[in-house]
């Protein structure tokens, strides 16, 4: 039996989200400029927030009355007073598992609306989803279900969506769903090309889809055919920002006449069109034209004088043309106005390096805070103090480092080790691994450096006993069991045991070519020879490196295939001619490489 039930009882809450951003609303909107832009959440402003805790009452809604299974009627009251107690995400949960089972599309959309509210991209996507096969009307659906699949990387689904969604007489962000185009495969980006390419045929008027349209050429190598996708919306709006920025990169990288003049006269149409502007300076600044980008963000400084991100601009324009006492006045002028202070800092310590004033250099790196600049300041600023042989303030440096920024601990005592190892000083660097390991015993990352330094040193029985360690936390780390593995059959004669431990580690990290070596070598060692050659042969197709050269050389020397041994090393060398894995190899076989190919062998 079922119970005719108004849906205002679902709805009382509800209605206060009238005035909250949609985050997907968000992502299917955010203007695209001629790169693919980073998608942000929109989240309920405090405003909303406030206003819905103090309303006592929802404001009157209409609503129609749907039959109702026994079966929802306990759940959906529930969501009720949930609601009603603001207990949003119980209310969401019972919401959007009846949407799932009702046919109903008045539930789906308020369990929507409320998982947006909630900010849950995951049930907003199954709503978004669950409302567009209900109402085949509804775009706003569609579009919010491809925002929501390009931010999870599923720009291919993303695409069914947005077909959708424009067949629905929605607007879409059709760039955005190139936000991955790169890492796709070379087969998958063909199919996302050719839907494009349907779009564009099936919507030819709409600037979206050509400017993505645009963008797949572009990326394919199609670069004329790009232009010409952008022709009918540049014939229909000469200043369309993205159109212009991107028929500009294109015609740059085609190294046409002027490929400025389009959005040259666009920016002379619009003096005061800051957006349009520094797209234009930009690409001047991409393109080496540095007069003319400088002359530019000049222009948009006398704009917005107090704009931290002009001055910038400026400054690294002016470091780049090598005017340090120009790019040293804005930086200063962006402290004193307590803008991009960490960036400051840091190009001021780096102009004072290249004008050989370590000082100046030191204490500018010492005042960069935790930002995207502080490791490679520490590291510089180290380094500085390495070359002066001050171990005293050099280990200030990290000190200082460590008590500004304690959440860097471990990649700091990282980077301070791995420089004293760089310069030779492996005992120092084991010192302050076990420094560090004091204070952070858990670290895999410290544990497996000072493992390697004792390599470097000679004393296999240490780093058997660290990378034990840490297969006793982790017995899966698949790195570690081919290290160990490695380390005992090229210092020891525990081969059998060596071979169980790459075997495992093949098992967890299948097709590893470093693994692949690894086994092939101790397979070798145990006389395995067609075995080792499969592996070792497989592991320098998929990366030809010389340490794996000169297994696969040896193995192939030792199995009488003197040629093969000699192809191998020879395009080996060829990639790397002083390489020292090739050379102790031959050496050490006796055998005569020809001098054109690398003449210290023929000695």
């Amino acid at each position: 039996m079922n119970t005719r039930l108004s849906f205002v009882i679902i709805s009382l809450m509800l209605g206060l989200l009238h005035g909250c951003s949609s985050t997907s609303q968000s992502i299917n909107q955010s203007a695209t400029q001629a790169s693919i832009p980073d998608q942000t959440d929109a989240a309920p402003s405090a405003e909303d927030v406030e206003k819905a805790e103090a309303s006592p009452e929802p404001p009157s809604i209409t609503t129609t009355e749907v039959p109702i299974p026994d079966d929802s009627l306990y759940p959906l009251l529930s969501a009720e007073f949930a609601l009603r107690e603001r207990r949003f995400d119980d209310a969401l949960a019972l919401l959007s598992e009846q949407a799932l089972i009702l046919d109903d599309p008045a539930l789906a959309r308020r369990a929507l609306q409320l998982a947006e509210f909630r900010e849950n991209n995951e049930l907003a996507l199954a709503m978004a989803i669950r409302l567009a096969e209900l109402d085949v009307d509804d775009a706003a659906a569609a579009a919010t279900a491809m925002g929501l699949l390009i931010r999870i990387g599923d720009t291919e689904r993303a695409m069914n969506f947005a077909r959708a969604a424009k067949e629905r007489g929605a607007r879409i962000n059709a760039p955005a769903l190139l936000v991955n185009f790169k890492q796709l495969t070379p087969e998958r980006q063909a199919l996302m090309a050719d839907a494009f390419e349907a779009l564009g045929r099936d919507w030819p008027d709409d600037a979206d889809i050509a400017i993505a349209l645009a963008l797949v050429r572009k990326e394919s190598g199609q670069l004329a055919e790009g232009l010409q996708a952008l022709e009918p919306v540049l014939t229909t709006n000469p200043d369309e920002e993205r159109a212009l920025a991107l028929w500009t990169q294109i015609a740059v990288e085609l190294e046409r006449q002027h490929p400025f003049d389009r959005i040259t006269k666009a920016v002379e149409r619009a003096p005061e069109n800051e957006d349009l502007r520094l797209q234009y300076a930009r690409l001047l600044a991409a393109s080496d034209h540095l007069d003319e980008a400088r002359e530019q963000f000049r222009e948009l400084q006398s704009l917005s004088p107090r704009n931290g991100d002009y001055l910038f601009s400026l400054a690294l324009i002016e470091l780049e043309a090598k005017a340090y006492d120009n790019a040293k006045g804005y930086l200063e002028e962006l402290l004193a106005l307590q803008q991009r202070v960490d960036e400051a800092h840091y190009y001021l310590g780096r102009i004072a390096e290249e004008q050989s004033d370590t000082e100046a250099a030191l204490s500018a790196y010492g005042m960069v805070g935790p930002s995207r600049e502080f490791l490679d300041a520490v590291r510089r600023a180290a380094e500085i103090t390495l070359e002066s042989d001050d171990q005293s303030r050099y280990r200030q440096v990290f000190a200082a480092a460590r008590s500004k920024n304690p959440g860097q601990a471990e990649r700091l005592y990282m980077l301070q080790a791995d420089l004293l190892r760089e310069r030779g000083d492996v005992t120092a660097a084991q010192a302050l691994y076990t420094e560090a390991l004091d204070l952070l015993p858990d670290s895999m990352p410290l544990r497996y450096a000072r493992a390697m330094s004792f390599e470097q040193t000679g004393d296999i029985a240490q780093m058997e006993k660290d990378l034990r360690e840490i297969l006793r936390n982790n017995p899966s780390n698949a790195t570690t069991l081919n290290a160990l593995g490695y380390t005992l059959t090229v210092h020891t004669d525990r081969y059998l045991e060596a071979a169980d431990l790459i075997e495992l580690a093949l098992e967890l990290s299948p097709g590893d070519p470093a693994i692949l070596d690894s086994l092939g070598w101790v397979y070798f060692k145990l006389g395995r020879y067609h075995q080792a050659l499969e592996l070792l042969e497989q592991a320098y197709n998929d990366f030809p490196d010389p340490e794996v050269a000169s297994h696969l050389g040896e193995l192939l020397w030792t199995m009488g295939r003197t040629n093969d041994a000699h192809s191998v090393w020879q395009d080996a060398l060829q990639r790397d001619p002083d390489n020292s894995m090739i050379i102790e190899t031959t050496r050490r076989l006796g055998v005569v490489l020809p001098a054109e190919t690398h003449g210290p062998t023929s000695d």
